[in-house]
């Protein structure tokens, strides 16, 4: 049976501005075939075992050809499968979508346009610059600035020097000497407000502001260069007024994240939501071991106690409820302690809620609360396979206490190379959420690792900064609450 291709506009760069369809399509897909500028937090969505295939085009010189692109999404989905084909932006902007489409129809292969958020508007929306303004604009129009030299008796100069409205041309900062010449040498006035955004949306945001006369040297000076769009029209008067985006307070910050893929997510997205660039350099690999955890619930009956330390034994443990069909009303005899608001919160989605949390969120705090209540008890200690060490010394001597190995952690040195790369490039504060995630990174990158010495970094809490600092480097932030939310307050 033939499968279906979808071609899937993926907006202008930020994450946020994804669609929802894009989204569910993405995570449900069998291959994904991408541009050069897709996002790679979009990659992540996708499923495990999914295909990828970078076609990934760089300025001025095609990776595959367009001929070649054609024929992998239709081998692919002639072989059955599910393509998401990823373009940026709109795949009818400019994206060659339409020839995409073409080739596909003429082999009777069905497929989906998913509409993308066009950076020919929203990236002018984060740089404060209206499209429109009833004052200043009534018309926008967008031209490709990739062919202006090529195919210049294509373009008119002649009307679009005479358009009132705002001029948005995309992909043309090779040809902004051209297109500035061009417009003025047609009647357009010199002194026409110009503005070149690039990396439009994202925390890399640069702007540059000027009139037709001046904007090529100052470009040139300031280092633009693709992705870039340049907006010509009255409407750039209002930048200064208008501009929101540079006013985030991480805006321009590199955040390295080391904690696993798994359980990134709301940490990036809090960090996003604070301008901040999110590096995910997950140092960590997790392996939920769920077959444990059903050898644990055959004998649900013998504990009085289960203690979850981690949002990953919580994962875990419904993996196995979910595969075993375990009836959660057979735990209702057995009390359920918790490190941690996350961890709780995870918890309550499987509809159990913690009978003790510790005000503090360590191991130690949370033997202090039970070491009363627990004497002759049994426990079951849902941790890591390199965990649990001191809840269990602390509590031996007061309960039969036993470690469950709920989830597997190992280094992850399939990011040893992105790891070092971004360092290279500089990063203004690391996160560590857990010893591991350093201890990890520690033995991903070996000698290169002094690096960090250049930075700021930030811990979770006393445990993760003593790992930290026993291998000489110095954490500068730390948060009173050891929990995420207060964690990225504290870089704030």
């Amino acid at each position: 049976m033939t499968g279906k291709v979808y071609l899937i506009g993926a907006g202008p760069g930020n994450i946020e501005l994804l669609t929802l369809r894009a989204v569910d399509l993405i995570k449900e897909a069998d291959v994904l075939v991408y541009d050069r500028l897709i996002n790679e937090e979009i990659l992540n969505l996708s499923k495990d075992d999914v295909e990828l295939i970078d076609v990934g085009k760089l300025p001025d010189m095609h990776k595959v050809p367009q001929w070649k692109i054609n024929e992998i999404i239709a081998e692919k989905a002639l072989e059955g499968k599910s393509v998401a084909r990823i373009k940026g932006g709109d795949p009818f902007v400019f994206g060659r979508g339409g020839e995409e489409a073409e080739y596909l129809v003429e082999r009777g292969i069905t497929y989906e346009i998913v509409p993308g958020v066009t950076s020919a508007i929203s990236v002018l929306s984060y740089a404060g610059i209206p499209v429109t303004h009833r004052a200043l604009s009534s018309s926008f129009h967008v031209i490709t600035g990739h062919e202006c030299e090529e195919k210049n008796h294509c373009l008119d100069w002649n009307v679009l020097a005479k358009l009132n409205g705002t001029l948005i041309f995309l992909m043309g900062i090779k040809n902004l000497e051209t297109i500035v010449n061009n417009l003025m040498k047609n009647g357009k006035s010199s002194d026409t407000p110009v503005a070149v955004i690039m990396n439009g949306t994202t925390p890399n945001q640069k702007v540059v502001t000027g009139k037709l006369l001046d904007i090529a040297d100052k470009v040139c000076n300031e280092g633009i260069k693709n992705p870039a769009i340049i907006v010509v029209g009255d409407v750039v008067k209002l930048r200064n007024k208008l501009m929101w985006f540079e006013e985030k307070r991480l805006f321009n910050k590199r955040i390295l994240l080391t904690r696993a893929v798994e359980t990134s997510a709301e940490m990036s997205k809090l960090l996003r939501n604070y301008g901040a660039e999110v590096v995910l350099c997950p140092s960590i690999k997790i392996t939920l071991l769920s077959d444990n955890l059903k050898k644990l619930l055959d004998r649900i009956g013998e504990y009085d106690y289960i203690v979850f330390t981690s949002v990953n034994g919580v994962s875990a443990f419904t993996k196995a409820v979910y595969e075993k069909k375990f009836d959660l009303r057979k735990l209702n005899n057995i009390k359920i302690a918790a490190i941690g608001s996350k961890t709780a919160e995870a918890l309550n989605k499987i509809f159990l809620y913690p009978d003790i949390i510790p005000e503090e969120y360590t191991s130690k705090a949370l033997a202090e609360k039970m070491k009363d209540s627990v004497k002759d008890r049994k426990i079951a200690l849902l941790t890591s396979d390199i965990g649990g060490e001191v809840l269990i010394e602390a509590l031996k001597d007061f309960a039969h206490i036993e470690k469950v190995v709920a989830y597997k952690n190992e280094p992850n040195f399939e990011i040893k190379d992105k790891l070092i790369k971004e360092l290279d490039k500089g990063i203004d504060i690391a996160l560590f959420t857990s010893p591991s995630t350093f201890n990890y990174m520690h033995k991903i990158i070996e000698d290169k690792i002094g690096i960090l010495k250049n930075f700021t970094i930030a811990a979770i809490g006393p445990v993760t900064k003593r790992a930290i600092e026993d291998k000489g480097f110095k954490v500068s932030i730390m948060p009173q609450e050891y929990t995420m939310n207060k964690l990225i307050e504290s870089i704030l």
